[in-house]
């Protein structure tokens, strides 16, 4: 009896465990013996997926087991070799950086936002004699390409040890700390000579500052050079065309919605022929709720974004797509014209995207299968990032596991799988107790038995 209660209450964790995906495509694989494949991700992966690292897309193989992969969301441009390049710098009065963030109002730039010359800024060949200086760099185009700054001083035998601190911004406004303390170090020791001249740098903001931390010390400054990495875009560019499903007027503005999660990059609007509008997007998504809980908070991606589509001798001409930093996935989408007027319709909102990719291990049997789509999926590590790693630096950055495609892909549990499971029970404590009072009923049965054979003595 204590047997099959114990069966009947792990059975709903046995149903628990086997969770499921909305969708499924068989695998084709371009060779049987490589050991690990890449499948680039069609639309209706993106659409099925409900996650926004993708870890609800997975690969089982013949026998319904996950083998070991990982997802990526987006697919980055193939890295290039590294292009040196001197970059135009500035030197910044000590006391301008003090005062404040606010840097636009004593730097002048052009009509393309390039520094071309700084108020009361500190002479390059009395930068040593007073207080040292802050450096401001402008990347210009190359911002988001530079990899690592090259720091060269006029005297390159200065025996020095400084820090600084590295700040980012693209709009001279507000800036954004990329590293707290950087040391740059020259030493000399007879012929020996330890040299650290060389910040490695991660951003995609333009404009650059080095900040010292001492107050004097630091020789003159010949020039800083950066390390420019021009990653190969492919090219390999897909669009989701989006359907105004409301709105117009007043502050809502045109409202739209993307079914799934793709990792968008650029933005472009269809106006009606022979128009111009200056426009607000913004994007949001039920997981990014105000602080109070209420309704999703709306991001804005760009002010003022001039689109216009012009019909001239036959043929037709419009506004390039907007590039936005960074990617977005989110599902809700809205466009808020300026004030000044009305498109005659509502536009097209065009969103794109590179398709992500699967990389995967050729473990257990094939045929493989990918699967999409569950609400229920655990994020789990990405066991498989230090192995690729390590083949692209042996056989060269532009490494690829060997190819598979997607097949036809079917419905397997469907909108069944986007439900949330519920909040497991603790079938410990049940089972515990089903024990106990089975263990009370054997022990009351027995005392009623004995009592039986008294009374019938």
């Amino acid at each position: 009896m204590i047997k099959r209660l114990l069966v009947l209450a792990l059975l709903p964790l046995a149903a628990q465990a086997n969770d499921d995906f909305a969708r499924q495509w068989p695998l084709q694989l371009s060779r049987s013996d490589a050991g690990a494949y890449r499948v680039p991700l069609d639309a209706s992966v993106h659409q099925a997926a409900h996650w926004r690292d993708l870890r609800d897309v997975r690969v089982l193989d013949a026998d319904g087991k996950p083998v070991p992969s990982v997802a990526y969301a987006a697919a980055t441009p193939l890295p290039g070799p590294l292009r040196r390049q001197a970059l135009q710098w500035f030197a910044l009065p000590p006391a301008t950086v003090a005062a404040g963030d606010d840097l636009s109002v004593v730097v002048q730039r052009d009509a393309g936002g390039r520094v071309v010359s700084i108020r009361n800024a500190v002479a390059a060949s009395n930068a040593a004699a007073a207080a040292d200086p802050a450096w401001l760099l402008d990347l210009g185009n190359d911002a988001g390409k530079l990899r690592a700054l090259d720091v060269e001083w006029d005297d390159a035998g200065a025996t020095l040890d400084l820090g600084y601190r590295l700040e980012a911004s693209n709009d001279l406004r507000g800036w954004q700390v990329l590293d707290p303390q950087v040391r740059l170090v020259q030493l000399r020791n007879r012929e020996r000579e330890l040299r650290s001249n060389r910040i490695e740098v991660a951003t995609s903001l333009r404009y650059l500052r080095l900040v010292p931390l001492q107050r004097n010390g630091a020789p003159r400054l010949r020039g800083i050079a950066g390390e420019m990495d021009d990653a190969v875009d492919t090219g390999d560019w897909q669009w989701q065309e989006l359907q105004a499903e409301a709105g117009g007027d007043g502050k809502d503005g045109y409202l739209y919605r993307l079914q799934g999660r793709f990792p968008v990059q650029r933005l472009d609007v269809v106006l009606p022929t022979n128009s111009a509008m200056g426009w607000t997007v913004s994007s949001r998504d039920d997981d990014r709720a105000a602080a109070d809980g209420d309704a999703p908070v709306w991001r804005v991606l760009a002010r003022g974004w001039n689109t216009w589509n012009l019909s001239e001798a036959g043929g037709q001409q419009r506004s390039a797509p907007l590039e936005i930093p960074g990617t977005v996935d989110d599902h809700q989408w809205r466009l808020q014209a300026e004030p000044g007027g009305l498109p005659s319709s509502a536009p097209v909102l065009r969103l794109g995207y590179r398709p992500g990719s699967v990389v995967f291990l050729a473990q257990g049997r094939a045929p493989y299968l990918l699967v999409a789509g569950s609400a229920n999926a655990i994020e789990s590590p990405a066991a498989l990032d230090p192995m690729l790693a390590a083949l692209r630096t042996r056989n060269g950055a532009q490494w690829q596991p060997a190819a598979a495609s997607l097949g036809t892909g079917v419905q397997r549990a469907g909108d069944a799988a986007y439900q949330p499971a519920p909040a497991p029970r603790d079938w410990k404590n049940l089972v515990l107790w089903a024990v106990l009072v089975a263990g009370a009923l054997a022990v009351a049965g027995f005392a009623v038995s004995l009592l039986r054979g008294r009374q019938a003595g």
